[in-house]
């Protein structure tokens, strides 16, 4: 979260940006990472929560109880709809973690799978031999000439 941004035209408090209680804003969009949403979410119910309880705890025999009431009330109003928006920011992140954790370990999957693989042919042409293992290597390029293709013969 950065401490000072830009608000463009289209930003509106409350729907596309969270204002904190110590006057710091944030927009939606610039959320980075679910955790970090859910943060955010936390405080947003946390201020519900207290502009609720202000609003059944206020003195209404005053004319600033009345005003305070409605301002209290259209405040409440604001953080309530701002939180499907950002329930939804968190959702789209948590989305996305989860898929780079899951490339991640296919790769990392794929990369041992790889080194299994090249391991086994080194052990092949000490046991198998430089000649033996050129004919393997042919076989297997005449079963899958495509897999070869552009190669240059490395083996």
């Amino acid at each position: 979260m950065t401490d000072t941004l830009t608000i463009e035209p289209r930003d509106f408090i409350g729907i596309n940006v969270i204002r904190f209680r110590d006057g710091r804003e944030i927009r939606i969009e610039d959320i980075e990472t679910a955790d970090q949403g859910r943060l955010i979410l936390t405080e947003v119910d946390a201020t519900i929560l207290a502009i609720e309880d202000q609003i059944d705890h206020i003195d209404l025999s005053t004319h600033n109880g009345r005003d305070w009431k409605k301002r209290a009330e259209r405040a409440l109003k604001v953080k309530r709809r701002s939180r499907p928006t950002l329930q939804a920011r968190i959702g789209e992140l948590a989305r996305a973690e989860k898929a780079r954790a899951i490339r991640a370990t296919h790769a990392k999957d794929a990369s041992k799978v790889d080194a299994k693989r090249r391991v086994f042919i080194q052990a092949a042409y000490e046991v198998l031999g430089h000649q033996t293992c050129n004919e393997i290597w042919a076989r297997a390029e005449e079963k899958e000439p495509t897999l070869f293709a552009g190669d240059g013969g490395d083996q």
